[in-house]
C-alpha cells in the first residue's frame, strides 16, 4: 500500500518553452542599441562642446574686432569733432575774439593729450590774447561818415537839379570800395559803438556810461563807419512824384533787400530796368568782410542812421504811404522791412536816429524837436526798436558847449538818446564820455572833402587815388 501512494518522479531535464520576440529583442538587441545611443550621445556632446568652443572663440574674435572697429570709429569721430572745434575757434580768432576762441576750445570733450592740435591752438590763442594792445584814447577813434552811395556816377553828376550837390557831398560805390581796401591795407579794424563804450545800471535804475577797454593786435587801429539817411528818399529815385522808382532817377539804389542769405540793393537804371546788386554801403561792406573777415572786430559793422519821413531802407512805412498805396500794401512793406531790420541787427549793424524829418535840431526850437521825436517814436521805433544813438542831421548839434544842458537836451534824454554823433569840422576825431552821455565827432567823407581837404585823410586813405576821375571840378 505504501508503494501505491508515492508521488510520480518528474523528469530531470524537462523541455523549455520557446522565447518570445520581446525577450529576444531585450536580450540580443537592446544592449547594442543602448550602447549605440550612448555612443551617439557622447559623440553629439563632444561635437557640441567643440562647436560651442568654436562659436565662443568666434564670438570673442568678433567682439574683439567690433570693439576695435568701434574704437576706431570713436577715434575718427573725436578727431572730426576736434577739427570742428578748431574751425569754429578759428572763426572767432579771425575777428580778434581770442577769449571766445579759448573758451570754446576748453569745452572740447576729448582728451587734450590725444588731440594735440586742440592744445596747440589753445596755446596759440592764449599767446595772441596776451599780445593784444590796449587802445585807451577814444578821442583818436576815427568815425568816417557817408551818405547814400552813388551807383551810377554819370547819371548822378549830370543831373540838372542835384548834380552839383551830388559831386560835392556824396561818394560813389567804387570810391567807397577803394576806401575800404585802403583802410584794410593801412591796418584799420572796424569797430562798433559797443566796442568802445560800456554801460552800468545802478541800483536806482540810472545808467552810467564809461569808456570800454579796447584791445587790438599790435599795429591795428580802430575805425567806425556811419551812413546817414539810409532811406532811399523819393527825390533820389522818383522823377514823377508817384513815390515809385523810375528811369529818370539820380543813379542811386532804391531799396535794401534781404533774401534770407545775403543783402543786395535794387536799382532802376536809366533804361527803366530793375537791377539787383551791390549798389550801396551794406552789400559792399558785407562782400568786403566776407573776403577779409579780420577787417571786422568781433563782428562789427557800420552804424546806419535813419529818418522816417520817406520810410525805411526803401520800404514806404511812413503814415502817408498807407493813404496812397492802401493798408494791405503798407502792411506788406512793414513786414518786409522788419525782416531787413532783423537781418541787419543779426549781422552786427547798429541802427540810429537821424531825426524823423532830416532837420537841424540846432536851428529848430524844442517844440519842433519834440514833434519830430514823437513822429519818430510812432512810426520808426515800432519797426526798428529803441535806439540810444542820435546822429545829428544838417550839422545840427544842439550845443557847442562842452556840457549838455537845457530843454533840448532834456527832450532828447527823455526819448532815450545817450550817444550823440556830431561833426569833426577840422577833420580831427574827438570823443567825450560822461557818466550821462557820449559825444563823438564824425569825419564827413564827401567829394569836396576828399578834393579840398585831402590832408584830413592822410594815413587813412589816399583821397587823390580814390576820387572818380569823371567828377570833373568838385565844388567846395
Amino acid at each position: 500500500m505504501d508503494e501505491q501512494h508515492k508521488e510520480p518522479i518528474r523528469p530531470v531535464n524537462p523541455r523549455r518553452r520557446p522565447r518570445s520576440k520581446m525577450q529576444v529583442f531585450k536580450e540580443a538587441y537592446l544592449p547594442v542599441i543602448i550602447a549605440g545611443v550612448a555612443l551617439l550621445l557622447i559623440i553629439i556632446f563632444i561635437i557640441g562642446s567643440i562647436t560651442r568652443a568654436v562659436q565662443k572663440k568666434n564670438a570673442e574674435d568678433e567682439a574683439s574686432i567690433a570693439a576695435s572697429i568701434s574704437q576706431a570709429e570713436e577715434d575718427a569721430q573725436m578727431a572730426q569733432l576736434a577739427a570742428s572745434y578748431i574751425a569754429k575757434a578759428d572763426l572767432l580768432a579771425n575777428v580778434y575774439d581770442y577769449q571766445g576762441a579759448i573758451d570754446l576750445l576748453y569745452t572740447f570733450p576729448g582728451d587734450f593729450t590725444k588731440y594735440p592740435s586742440v592744445n596747440d591752438k589753445l596755446l596759440f590763442y592764449e599767446a595772441a590774447l596776451d599780445s593784444m594792445v590796449l587802445w585807451d584814447d577814444l578821442g583818436t577813434v576815427l568815425n568816417l561818415s557817408f551818405q547814400l552811395l552813388i551807383a551810377d556816377p554819370a547819371q548822378a553828376f549830370s543831373h540838372s537839379e542835384y548834380g552839383t550837390s551830388f559831386n560835392r557831398n556824396f561818394v560813389t560805390t567804387e570810391e567807397f570800395a577803394n576806401i575800404l581796401q585802403q583802410l584794410y591795407s593801412n591796418d584799420y579794424v572796424l569797430v562798433n559803438p559797443d566796442n568802445i563804450i560800456t554801460t552800468e545800471t545802478l541800483s536806482d535804475g540810472s545808467v552810467v556810461y564809461a569808456a570800454k577797454p579796447l584791445y587790438l593786435p599790435s599795429g591795428k587801429k580802430p575805425v567806425m563807419l556811419t551812413q546817414t539817411n539810409v532811406n532811399y528818399n523819393y527825390y533820389l529815385i522818383d522823377s514823377d512824384g508817384d513815390m515809385v522808382a523810375d528811369a529818370n532817377g539820380c543813379g542811386f539804389a532804391n531799396k535794401l533787400v534781404w533774401d534770407g542769405a545775403k543783402f543786395t540793393n535794387t536799382l532802376v537804371d536809366s533804361s527803366g530796368n530793375t537791377l539787383s546788386g551791390n549798389f550801396d554801403l551794406v552789400p559792399i561792406l558785407e562782400a568786403f568782410i566776407a573776403r577779409h573777415p579780420d577787417f571786422s572786430y568781433q563782428g562789427a559793422r557800420a552804424t546806419l542812421a535813419l529818418t522816417g519821413y520817406n520810410g525805411l531802407f526803401g520800404y514806404r512805412t511812413h503814415s502817408s504811404a498807407k493813404d496812397i498805396f492802401g493798408e494791405d500794401a503798407y502792411n506788406a512793406e512793414v513786414v518786409e522791412v522788419k525782416n531787413v531790420v532783423a537781418a541787419l541787427q543779426d549781422a552786427g549793424y547798429t541802427l540810429a536816429c537821424y531825426t524823423y524829418e532830416n532837420i537841424s535840431y540846432q536851428e529848430n526850437n524844442v517844440t519842433k524837436i519834440q514833434t519830430d521825436l514823437n513822429n519818430w517814436n510812432s512810426e520808426v521805433t515800432p519797426i526798428i526798436g529803441s535806439t540810444d544813438i542820435l546822429v545829428y542831421a544838417q550839422s545840427g548839434d544842439i550845443s557847442d558847449d562842452a556840457v549838455y544842458s537845457g530843454e533840448k537836451y532834456e527832450a532828447l534824454k527823455s526819448i532815450g538818446f545817450r550817444y550823440f554823433l556830431g561833426f569833426c569840422n577840422d577833420g580831427k576825431p574827438w570823443c567825450t564820455v560822461t557818466d550821462e552821455y557820449v559825444r563823438q565827432g564824425r569825419i564827413m567823407v564827401t567829394g569836396a572833402n576828399m578834393a579840398h581837404h585831402a590832408d584830413w585823410f592822410a594815413g587813412i586813405f589816399n583821397a587823390a587815388s580814390v576820387l572818380d576821375s569823371t567828377r570833373g571840378d568838385i565844388p567846395q
